[in-house]
């Protein structure tokens, strides 16, 4: 007879070796391949042909034609119209073709869903009358063009100039500094040591940009600009800085203004005057700007921030004399056992965002393979955390973009099978290349696909009909003043902040400034840039997809009363975002969505339906008195 304790014995043996079996059939799921991409379920099936594009807005597009891209606007009436003045072109220009500057400003609109036009010239009076903005994109203003500008004044119109006349054309006509709000020329270049941007103007805080500030570490914050003086009745949001002001007696209202608005007959007049605001940054400049026009102010924004660690994890041992010099391992154990522990730590400073864009190799000419080694620890810990996992196409070889993704398909093929990845990150190659292959069997799943920002690029847009394509918006170990002044405009336009974190440059550092021990210092150094934003989400790189779909799907028109707001959302899609701007007013209550104030004039707006309404109260209404007893309004 068996005892009910020998029972107990074999009961436990059975039950250790079932769990060692389950345990095995685990890891041989993952490594037969069976690990599959959880995110890939998660994909919104919005395209192209849903968006709101440039040709979508753009009014110079017959009427009678459907879009080429995108679909039609909702109500035109409802729209707010962008005139863009832009530089004369060749005849054999396209619209395709426009300069930076004016794609720039075609952005800003689809972004905000404003319907626009290009000029190439200044238009009548009569052509200029159905727009409520216009905007002097690289149009050079000249005298000559004072009948205009004032028939546009009289009009009513809102100007934004990115760029002034330059000093001597406005020396030479006071008329023309006049419309421009400028009393005086004080000097034609001046040296400011630092930049000061006031806050309220964007969402973020005041910024003041001097030598020795805690952006960066190169002393760029000297800025080079024509100083003038203003005429009462300006408004200004952002100024030079002199180290020496007190010595110099210059007082604060008379520092060089570099961006205001000042009023000219019936029109507020907008101005830049520091080249320092160009490209991207305009973005959220022109937003200020707009944001300070009436009463209330309301847009859409995507509300995402991500970081990705690109080319990591890594799967082969390359580099060995340099790794073991450098750390005392090979690059695997350098992956594993050093960065991995230390990267999860700096991205739980930040809140989160954990994707990874994995890379099987980087010298696609080295004989030493791919291994799978450590894949099971890698897709184990990325699924903990709920993070993402992508694929990069970085390199130090330079092959070509067909071989290198030969080499990538048998790694990933005799491995993960069946793992289908969604997300790509081009790292060197043009997106020309990689749409170019996009249609192989290893990567037809790919929906999104993740680049580097190169001067003239969209942030935002399509490679083809169903691929989106994003671009990365800072460099995790680098923040100097622009870099700021960067990630503070596209996050003002759009809510949205892409950080990239190459770790390409440990395992194949140029220099001491490329070993882990600085890189991580900087870094983790990073995560203060985003204290101003805590109020955006930190999410994945797939999550973000979804919502600049939603976001460039969408259609809005908003009206208001002296109480409520009501916003009205097309193609409204589970949720969607918005900043609302107001300056006497603040939100009590919400239908059909949440207002979080994020500045003292700024609330992020969360839409959860397609009707939503913002109910308001005066912000300085004197309160009833707690003892019930009231001052008579006559004494006597």
């Amino acid at each position: 007879m068996v005892s009910i304790k020998n029972y107990f014995t074999i009961f436990i043996l059975m039950l250790m070796v079932f769990v060692m079996f389950m345990f095995i059939g685990v890891s041989t799921n993952i490594l037969s391949g069976t690990s599959k991409n959880i995110k890939e379920t998660d994909k919104s099936d919005i395209t192209i042909s849903d968006t709101i594009t440039a040709d979508s807005l753009n009014l110079e597009l017959s009427a009678s034609l459907a879009p080429a891209k995108g679909r039609e606007v909702v109500d035109k009436r409802g729209k707010l119209r962008i005139a863009i003045i832009s530089q004369d072109m060749s005849k054999d220009m396209s619209l395709d073709k426009e300069s930076t500057n004016t794609q720039v400003l075609i952005q800003w609109c689809v972004y905000n869903k404003y319907l626009y036009k290009v000029f190439h010239s200044l238009p009548k009076k009569e052509e200029i009358s159905g727009y409520d903005t216009v905007i002097f994109g690289d149009y050079k203003i000249t005298a000559e063009d004072l009948a205009d500008l004032y028939a546009y004044a009289d009009l009513g119109k809102t100007m934004i100039f990115p760029e002034l006349p330059d000093y001597g054309t406005i020396s030479k006509s006071k008329e023309l500094a006049a419309f421009f709000g400028i009393k005086a020329e004080v000097a034609e270049n001046v040296t400011a040591d630092g930049i000061k941007i006031f806050s309220n103007f964007m969402i973020n805080k005041e910024r003041i940009y001097t030598k020795g500030d805690y952006f960066g570490e190169k002393d760029d914050t000297k800025v080079d600009v024509p100083y003038y003086s203003l005429a009462a009745g300006y408004e200004v949001y952002a100024v030079g800085i002199f180290k020496n002001q007190k010595n110099l007696k210059i007082e604060d209202k008379d520092l060089p203004p570099l961006l205001w608005r000042t009023t000219t007959r019936n029109s507020f007049v907008c101005v830049v005057n520091c080249d320092i605001f160009d490209g991207t940054s305009l973005l959220g400049i022109l937003t200020g700007f707009m944001a300070h026009q009436s009463e209330y102010y309301l847009y859409p924004i995507i509300n995402a921030q991500t970081i990705s660690l690109l080319s990591y994890p890594y799967f082969s041992d390359e580099n060995y004399d340099v790794m073991n010099q450098l750390y005392s391992r090979n690059s695997e154990a350098v992956a594993r056992d050093l960065l991995w522990p230390n990267i999860i730590q700096i991205l739980k400073k930040y809140g989160g965002s954990y994707n990874f864009f994995a890379a099987p190799q980087l010298d696609y000419q080295n004989n030493a393979a791919s291994k799978e080694d450590y894949l099971v620890f890698y897709l184990e810990e990325i699924e903990k955390l709920s993070g993402g996992l992508g694929l990069s196409l970085g390199q130090v070889s330079g092959v070509d973009i067909n071989d290198m993704l030969k080499k990538n398909e048998l790694f990933f093929r005799k491995f993960l099978p069946d793992y289908h990845f969604t997300a790509l990150y081009t790292a060197g190659f043009r997106e020309g290349e990689v749409e170019s292959v996009l249609n192989s069997a290893f990567l037809h799943d790919i929906n999104l696909v993740m680049s580097d920002y190169k001067e003239g690029d969209n942030l935002l847009g399509f490679l083809n009909a169903d691929v989106l394509s994003v671009k990365y918006t800072l460099d995790g170990y680098r923040h100097e003043t622009m870099d700021d002044l960067r990630m503070n405009a596209i996050e003002n336009a759009l809510g949205m902040c892409n950080m990239g974190v190459d770790i390409k440059r440990v395992l194949y550092p140029q220099n001491l400034s490329d070993e882990w021990n600085e890189l991580s210092l900087k870094l983790s150094k990073g995560s203060t840039y985003f204290n101003d934003y805590s109020m955006m989400d930190m999410v994945s790189v797939y999550e973000m997809e979804n919502r600049v779909r939603r976001f460039l799907a969408l259609d809005y028109t908003w009206d208001y009363n002296a109480e409520d707001v009501d916003i009205h959302i097309d193609h409204f899609e589970k949720e969607a975002y918005f900043i609302f701007n107001t300056s006497n007013k603040q939100i009590d209550s919400v239908e059909n969505g949440t207002a979080k104030k994020i500045s003292d004039t700024f609330y992020l707006i969360k839409a959860q339906g397609k009707e939503v309404r913002l109910h308001m109260s005066e912000k300085n209404l004197l309160q009833k008195p707690k003892n019930n007893k009231l001052i008579p309004s006559n004494p006597k």
